[in-house]
């Protein structure tokens, strides 16, 4: 994948911040330093996907997070991770974007599930872009909110051919942070870095008591 310096640019100073809260500052500097060129070179063995695809974004956010860790040697833990994507996550600007989809109303259900469509047909309109997710809509499998799932994620592939499974899990879980920006509550039964054959997203209004 071709580097964009906006994404570096955006997420990079906010994991520096959320790094700060557990290193000193002159370990941190050094170690975001180091990471950079990592993730430069993580993205030129992500091949298949180009910065067009909707959904390039969850490879270009993930594998800030992935170079950070490696740069580290892989020293700081998983669960630490975890909490420094939480906090790179609950950034006010992301949350007042995702915030204008509310899914308690039909217009937040119909937007979100029109984006997903949208990415869904320019992978089929790309057949260049040949390491992408792969959409499945079920729209009659629950009243309630919006439901898909993919049986392909490049993400997890990627991890697991280099050896990157440890972090795969924590970088799933921002799935559910993300969603619940959009006013939100994510039920899931499986992933594939879990050991499923699978990835489920049933995303439904966080107001709804008894999802159907």
């Amino acid at each position: 994948m071709k580097y964009v310096p906006f994404y570096w640019w955006a997420i990079a100073p906010r994991m520096k911040k959320a790094l700060y809260k557990k290193y000193s500052h002159d370990s941190v500097d050094r170690l975001m330093k180091k990471a950079k060129p990592i993730y430069k070179e993580l993205l030129k063995e992500m091949h298949g996907m180009s910065p067009a695809n909707p959904m390039a974004t969850y490879i270009y956010m993930p594998f800030t997070v992935l170079a950070v860790w490696l740069a580290s040697e892989r020293k700081i833990r998983p669960e630490s991770m975890s909490e420094v994507l939480s906090d790179v996550i609950d950034w006010p600007l992301m949350k007042r974007a995702a915030g204008l989809i509310n899914m308690n109303t039909k217009l937040g259900v119909k937007l979100f599930g029109g984006f997903m469509h949208m990415a869904d047909n320019w992978t089929k309109r790309h057949p260049e872009d040949t390491n992408t997710w792969d959409f499945h809509f079920d729209e009659t499998l629950h009243r309630d909110g919006f439901y898909y799932h993919f049986t392909y994620c490049p993400l997890y592939a990627f991890c697991r051919e280099h050896g990157y499974e440890e972090i795969n899990r924590v970088l799933c879980g921002m799935d559910f942070q993300t969603m619940s920006m959009m006013h939100s509550r994510l039920i899931r039964e499986q992933t594939i870095s879990g050991g499923g054959d699978k990835c489920d997203y049933w995303t439904i209004g966080d107001k709804i008591t008894n999802p159907q």
